[in-house]
């Protein structure tokens, strides 16, 4: 759930002071390297395409093997594969069981096309 910010807990220290409680209000209480982790945001993907493109569809794919989902599946799958064709930017998703599966849906998906 984390923790109070800085000025809440200052404010409820000064009232617990006012009342009688000897409380230090000199000093800032330690950041905890977990929340500052957690409040971090991560950077934004980039509008402008960086790179050449593929010239002919099916030239690059983009392959990307999601781990361990916390719920499994339907069908009993627990990962997805994700292939992104660079020329159309069209995307598949494969649902895998694990990821030692995802080099035999990969191969499967590479002979059919």
């Amino acid at each position: 759930l984390g923790h109070a910010n800085y000025r809440a807990t200052h404010t409820v220290a000064s009232q617990v002071r006012t009342s009688g409680t000897p409380v230090n209000l000199s000093v800032l209480p330690p950041k905890c390297d977990h929340c500052i982790m957690g409040k971090q945001t991560r950077s934004p993907v980039p509008k402008v395409r960086e790179g050449v493109r593929s010239s002919e569809r099916g030239g690059v794919f983009f392959i990307d093997a999601t781990g361990d989902q916390c719920t499994r599946s339907a069908s009993g799958n627990i990962c997805s594969l994700d292939i992104i064709d660079d020329f159309s930017s069209y995307g598949w998703s494969f649902p895998v069981s694990s990821k030692d599966a995802c080099s035999v849906q990969l191969r499967s998906f590479l002979i059919a096309r």
